[in-house]
């Protein structure tokens, strides 16, 4: 959509100002927010005609002008102000991420809990693998008299674990038998492989120690079963109840969330590494009064991910879009180093 510079003006001045205030914005007012601002009457007239294309509308009869989505989108997409994120907020981010101390696997929820505490909404991370995963290590470690502790660990850095209690510790030959079948049956297959008709294999193989390493196989089985899942995790969603302003419609967005595949679907058509989808052009109801800033991150041929802002469409889209951008560069670089250690 073509508008003259006037009109862009007129829009973008009307769209900032009501970020700020949530007041409509009249044309009295417009005058002291535009640099060599032409007459009320004009300005009246290019809001007028700003409405007539679906980029403003009025709340009512003598009110001023409030933007709509597609008012919004325009903005977002070819006049906002794109400044980077201030060096003082860069130090923010990057403190709170040094102090992440978790696997690799654990990174993109605890980044989403630092972008949620600098934005005050609600922000969902989620990794997606690019390839099944493969087993790298399969460990059991006694931690009492008659327990042990079962560990998964994959070569993205994914782990997973069981705790087991035993009626009779087992024999160094069952220990023997078991660290053989994952040697020879389970590392470096990959996560998809270890079905139940394969495991059933594996168990079956164990000859007369089938019995004995049955619930150590059928709990890497289910561990398996753990990492293959795509994860999505949501931080401070009571504060979606303000983005919907209805706690019927919060709780089907939450449940919709912790779906995965449908916000992951929307994510996936963001071109760049960052942009915006508007609740309006999803399908959705429950997002119909909110936007979704996300930001991409990967790592090679591993996986990748998104970490994702959920606003009201009235949000400080000039620090939030940064803010997302540079969470999700960070979230690379840390994860490829997260990575590299998991490799040594």
């Amino acid at each position: 959509m073509e508008l003259s510079l006037r009109k862009q003006a007129v829009l973008k001045a009307i769209i900032k100002a009501y970020i700020e205030t949530g007041e409509p914005i009249g044309s009295k007012n417009l005058t002291a927010l535009i640099e060599n601002a032409p007459s009320s009457a004009t300005l009246r007239n290019e809001m007028s005609e700003l409405c007539e294309l679906g980029l403003l509308c009025q709340p009512h009869t003598s009110a001023g002008r409030i933007p709509t989505n597609n008012g919004y989108r325009l903005y977002v997409d070819s006049l906002m102000s794109h400044n980077p994120l201030e060096d003082y907020e860069k130090d923010v981010i990057d403190s709170a991420l040094k102090e992440l101390n978790c696997e690799p696997e654990g990174i993109p929820a605890a980044a989403a809990q630092i972008l949620s505490r600098q934005t005050k909404l609600p922000v969902i991370a989620c990794l997606i693998t690019k390839r099944p995963p493969k087993i790298k290590k399969v460990e059991l470690f006694p931690i009492g008299k008659n327990s042990a502790m079962l560990l998964v660990i994959t070569d993205d850095g994914r782990t997973r674990s069981r705790v087991f209690r035993y009626t009779n510790e087992p024999t160094l030959e069952q220990r023997e038998c078991f660290k053989r079948l994952v040697d020879t049956r389970i590392k470096q297959k990959t996560v998809d492989q270890l079905n139940l008709g394969y495991m059933q294999s594996v168990i079956a193989e164990a000859g007369i120690y089938s019995l004995d390493v049955m619930p150590l196989l059928t709990a890497v089985l289910g561990c398996a079963a753990e990492i293959e899942e795509s994860g999505i995790t949501l931080r401070n969603e009571n504060a979606l109840y303000n983005v919907c302003g209805d706690e019927a419609k919060a709780q089907k967005l939450i449940s919709l969330i912790k779906q995965g595949d449908p916000i992951i679907s929307l994510l996936e058509g963001i071109k760049d590494n960052v942009g915006a989808v508007f609740g309006t052009d999803t399908g959705y109801s429950e997002l119909e009064k909110g936007t979704i800033i996300a930001a991409k991150f990967s790592l090679a041929d591993k996986y990748k991910g998104y970490i994702a802002v959920i606003g009201p469409n009235r949000m400080s889209y000039e620090k939030i879009i940064p803010a997302t951008e540079y969470t999700a560069k960070r979230l690379t670089e840390i994860m490829t180093e997260a990575q590299k250690d998991m490799e040594d």
